[in-house]
């Protein structure tokens, strides 16, 4: 690469640590791999979103990067309201690493999951008695009588915390 490539690089301030400066190509070189390895691991993030169950319609993930933040790491997590048909919850939670986001993404797919069958298993209607679940708890009640047991599930499931939550509109 010479140093008229240098328009496709990203220009950050610094250099390689440990190198004396020779005129800045290692420097465009070290951007351009920063670069690279930044963008191998959105792809990556992207792909293990993408791989969510169809299942789970009601919730979408998003990854973004802040270059140069502290936290540069986010997930925008947006779970339909089945009270209020077409309105979001959205949250963008805030992380310091690549493979810190990568484990709450897994464990968030692996959360929805669980809770999808949790769901399944206690929203089915017994015979044609529409309204009522299998343990014969009214519908619209549902979060009131296994919101605490959904919960403990999953912060058991969710382990990796990220170090800021900001509601978002």
């Amino acid at each position: 690469m010479s140093l008229d490539d240098s328009h496709n690089l990203i220009p950050v301030t610094g250099e390689h640590p440990g190198r004396a400066r020779d005129g800045g190509s290692h420097v465009w070189t070290w951007h351009f791999n920063m670069a690279h390895n930044l963008i191998e691991q959105i792809r990556e993030l992207a792909a293990l979103i993408a791989s969510m169950p169809p299942s789970l319609p009601y919730t979408t993930l998003r990854i973004a990067v802040v270059v140069g933040d502290a936290l540069p790491w986010r997930i925008v997590e947006s779970v339909a309201n089945s009270m209020r048909p077409g309105t979001y919850r959205r949250k963008m939670f805030y992380f310091r690493t690549a493979e810190e986001a990568r484990r709450s993404v897994r464990e968030r797919i692996e959360w929805r999951l669980a809770d999808s069958r949790f769901a399944l298993q206690h929203m089915n209607t017994p015979g044609d008695f529409p309204g009522i679940t299998t343990d014969l708890v009214p519908q619209h009640l549902f979060e009131v009588m296994f919101g605490e047991v959904r919960a403990k599930m999953r912060s058991a499931i969710c382990t990796t915390l990220p170090e800021r939550t900001a509601s978002m509109p």
